[in-house]
């Protein structure tokens, strides 16, 4: 066993190997952003997870400082629907995060071998509440996102979502917006607004990747695919239909998604943030409201197909409304 600790050259990292007071036991993921070890702590035998940072992508002027900015804030973040992160060392030229461990696997990999690669409604939303959750509740504390997709959610043996990596995307974000002129972000679940204007993004930008999360969830595929947009490359593609494109609605797609609930899911993908939910919270309200075998909106349609809906709900409104003034006049006692 090598216990060279803290000056492991990047190369040298595998199965066996300490890291300051970590021993590093299995490869459990990789991705643009580094490699993920499951760990143990030599002192405590806690099993950790470790997250190394891909080697020179921290590298330009100030970014590494912004790195450790941001996750000295997500380090702050504790919910129950948030990974948390233990602490931050340096291996050489490399940052590495601990984080707990979860036993589970990701939203992705549960997609992948589903049916259709779509999961039924019940699952769906149970799952998404613990997102919009964890969501929320970062976005109280003044932090947000930027990379909210399927392989960023962690799923535990309960089913019960996790959400990883946050504060990552906006310090790496800055490498790549300063290398490649490019927005930070997922393509397939990018939001309008990180691609047209990337430093001036608020909350609703995870609200907007959220709702693409969920139509996939729900459908069985992103909101836009490249191989039906065709041209230029994947990402620019992607990029241009969440900028200039209106996706099929979900129940369009799969009609066993009740109308009320796609809808919930278009306003969340609207290119225009302020007509959006305007937060994860108000999100969540609007999904369980309708969340119904008999929605709002299915109710009144065969009732009233003619009438706009808006004054279908009215007037039930008002039928309800005289009914019950009726039966109290009905019945006041005399006097």
């Amino acid at each position: 066993m090598n216990h060279s600790g803290s000056r492991l050259s990047a190369s040298q990292f595998s199965e066996g190997q300490v890291c300051g007071k970590y021993v590093l036991e299995q490869v459990i993921g990789r991705g643009g952003m580094g490699t993920v070890w499951r760990a143990k702590n030599v002192t405590s035998g806690q099993t950790v997870a470790i997250k190394v940072i891909a080697e020179g992508l921290l590298a330009e002027p100030g970014v590494r400082a912004r790195f450790q900015n941001e996750v000295s804030r997500h380090a702050r973040l504790n919910h129950p629907n948030i990974v948390r992160l233990l602490e931050t060392f340096s291996v050489t030229d490399q940052q590495c995060m601990v984080m707990n461990f979860i036993e589970g696997e990701p939203l992705a990999a549960l997609l992948k071998r589903s049916p259709d690669h779509a999961l039924p409604l019940d699952v769906s939303l149970r799952i998404f509440s613990d997102i919009l959750r964890a969501l929320d509740y970062a976005h109280r504390h003044g932090i947000f996102h930027r990379d909210v997709k399927p392989s960023n959610i962690l799923l535990d043996s309960a089913k019960r979502a996790n959400l990883l990596d946050f504060g990552i995307a906006l310090a790496v974000g800055e490498a790549r917006l300063t290398r490649m002129g490019m927005p930070v972000g997922t393509a397939a679940y990018m939001s309008p607004e990180q691609i047209r204007t990337p430093a001036h993004i608020d909350h609703r930008t995870d609200v907007y990747s959220a709702g693409c999360v969920l139509y996939e969830m729900l459908t069985g595929r992103p909101p836009f695919l490249h191989s039906e947009l065709g041209g230029t490359t994947a990402d620019l593609a992607l990029r241009s239909a969440h900028v200039n494109l209106k996706p099929v609605p979900p129940h369009q797609r799969r009609p066993s998604i009740p109308v009320g609930v796609s809808d919930v899911i278009m306003s969340a993908l609207n290119k225009d943030p302020d007509q959006r939910p305007q937060g994860c919270a108000e999100f969540l309200r609007l999904l369980t409201a309708e969340d119904q075998p008999q929605g709002i909106q299915q109710r009144w349609a065969g009732l009233m197909s003619n009438v706009p809906l808006r004054f279908a709900v009215g007037a039930a409104l008002l039928a309800i409304a005289t009914g019950l003034v009726m039966y109290i006049w009905g019945t006041a006692p005399a006097k």
